[in-house]
Formats: structure tokens, sequence, C-alpha cells
């Protein structure tokens, strides 16, 4: 079976694992922020916090933005429930669906111009990139001009490119994940990058219950903090698995643009495409569009090929349902769509497999 997701680790793992796993210090220490100016540099942003997941990513993010009970957040439904969780987390009293472009499944900023139009300015606007597909940030980021933060959901964007600039230097808040079967994994965790240096010290307190870890190297109870904070830090072993894996990240994302070039010459011909910018995507996930979504899954499954939808639309959920509204993009994306394997771990051979699969559907 040519699988849709598969774990990267670096061969040299254990030479950057066994010096801290030997240290006598494994928790938020300088492996950590060794990381965290790694990955400061890949994107082009110093401004990097490593966290324990993603998912404490977009909630930090949220609580930063000063998202309340009060307020209502713009969203996407079609989206990892994650995103969305970690909205009502932070204590939002309502989520505004915004609709979605029918091709790409990224939001449509036309939608939430009308949802402004309506319902005021929201606490804050959260976009998500699909599969590493940029959101029309131009687009969305006006908003900042008008006080209302956005928050980017770029968990499966990293490396993802966006009016020249890789993701992580065009909004407020933007949001990484490096969980297991992400392009690059620290065995879970997430990061925040900031535009702003005061959301980044603010955080930096937030992260470990208000406390600053900066300030000694013991006895930080006796500290006086001006607000609650979280448990949401990260550690030096996680940090040492990102450091072996973030010098394969740009081979990786190389070869996965690759194979979506190949993928997209003959879904021009032979199959929808969802539009994949492969230069501009980090191609986490490669979409394509059928009208019948379980007949291609299992198509693809019999000739040996993992298929998914691997994100179902949020709005559907039990705890989301009295925030539903009529969204005829994301029934339509919702409906079409499925994701093909596009990953690094694919040979050759694989990728002619799937080639010649989609040329048969």
């Amino acid at each position: 079976m040519i699988r849709l997701f598969k774990v990267f680790m670096s061969d040299d793992v254990i030479s950057e694992l066994e010096p801290v796993l030997k240290s006598g210090y494994i928790g938020d220490g300088p492996q950590v922020k060794e990381f965290e100016k790694k990955v400061g540099e890949f994107i082009g942003n110093p401004r990097v916090l490593m966290l324990n997941s993603g998912t404490s990513a977009l909630r930090l993010a949220c609580i930063l933005a000063g998202v309340n009970k009060h307020d209502y957040v713009i969203s996407t439904p079609m989206t990892c429930l994650a995103t969305n969780t970690a909205i009502l987390e932070a204590g939002c009293g309502y989520i505004a669906w915004a609709d979605v472009n029918p091709r790409t499944g990224v939001m449509d900023p036309e939608s939430v111009e009308r949802i402004m139009k309506e319902d005021g300015y929201p606490a804050a606007i959260m976009c998500m990139h699909w599969g590493g597909h940029p959101a029309p940030l131009y687009e969305l980021n006006y908003c900042e001009q008008l006080g209302i933060p956005v928050i980017e959901d770029a968990c499966q964007a990293l490396g993802s490119r966006y009016g020249n600039r890789r993701i992580g230097n065009h909004s407020r808040f933007v949001c990484f994940s490096f969980q297991a079967i992400k392009t690059l994994t620290t065995g879970d965790g997430g990061a925040i990058a900031f535009a702003q240096e005061y959301d980044y010290k603010r955080a930096r307190l937030l992260k470990w219950f208000g406390l600053d870890r900066e300030l000694s190297s013991s006895m930080r109870c006796s500290q006086d903090p001006a607000e609650a904070g979280y448990k949401m830090q990260s550690n030096d072993i996680a940090a040492a698995i990102g450091l072996a894996n973030i010098k394969h990240l740009p081979r990786l994302l190389e070869r996965m643009r690759q194979i979506a070039r190949i993928y997209t010459m003959i879904c021009n011909e032979r199959v929808d495409t969802s539009s994949c910018l492969f230069d501009e995507s980090s191609n986490w996930l490669y979409t394509v569009l059928v009208d019948d979504a379980a007949d291609f899954i299992a198509y693809m499954k019999n000739r040996g090929i993992e298929a998914s939808k691997v994100h179902a639309r949020n709005d559907t959920k039990r705890i989301f349902r009295e925030f539903q509204r009529e969204l005829p993009g994301v029934e339509e994306f919702d409906r079409r769509h499925v994701c093909i394997p596009c990953g690094w771990w694919l040979s050759d051979e694989d990728v002619k497999e799937v080639v010649d699969a989609l040329k048969g559907y």
C-alpha cells in the first residue's frame, strides 16, 4: 500500500538526542532555544516560540488576540477539528463560519467581508492553509489595519510561500505544528511566529503559568506573575528531535513539490485538481476533486494506494452545530475533495503507480 502519511525521522536523531537524555536537564532549555532559532531562520522571522502542540499554539494565539465570551471569531469549518476547538477553549462566545473557495478549500475573503457587514468586527479571524495551499492573505490582512488580528493556522504550511515570502511573516500570529506526521516533526509540538515583539514577550510568559523562565534558574516560584498562564511549554527532548529533522526540511519539501508538479500535469487532463500551486504550497496534502469521492477512494485502494478526505467539515459536528449557516463553497469542496499521497517517501515507482491510477480513473 502506498501510504498517505509517514513519519520522517533523521538517521542522526539519536546523536542529537542522546546528549540531552544524559545531560540531567530535559525541560524547556537550550535545545528549545536553538530549535526556535532554526525555525525562525527558515521562515525568516526571529520571533518564534516553541510550544507543546500546534493546538496550544492556536489556543494561545486566540488568548493573545483577546478572544472572550463576549466576542465572536470568523473561522473556516474546512479544517482539522483542533483549529476550532482551540477557539472554544479560549472562551469564544460564537464562531461565524466563512465560506471557502470550492476549488482550493481555503477561506473566501468575500465571505469574510459579508460576515463583518452583518455582525460587526470580530475579535479575530482564523484562516487555515488547506494542505499548505496559502489562503489569500493580502485580502484578509486588510482586517489587521482595522484592528482585527489575523491568526493563521499554518499547521500544514511550514515551507509554503505567499508573495515571495515564506508563511510566518504575513500576519500577527502564525501557528505551526510539529505533530508526528508533519513534514517537520518533533514527536509532537507546535510554535507561534509573531509579527509584534509585545505579543512574543507576553506569550513567553503565558506558556508557563505567567512565570519568566529566563529570570533565574531556581526558585521561579518566588516570582509574582502579572496574569495567569498555562502549561504549554515544550522540552529539550522534542527540540533535539526537531533539530535533527530540520536539516532535511528543504530536501523533503523539494521532493514533494516535484511530485506535485507531476500530478498537476496529469490532473489537468484526467482528474480535476484543487488548483494546488505546487511552487507556493508545502504540498503536505495534494487534493483532487472528483464527483464521487467514496468511489474514487475505493478505486485507489484497489490499486494499492491510500486516499482519504483527511478532514471533514467542522460545522456539522455537535459542538459547533449552533453556529451553522449556508456555506455552498464548503458544501461543494467537502463533497468532492480527496487527498492522494504526495510525500517525500514516495519512490519514482510509487509516483508512477499513482499517475497510472489517475490516468485510469
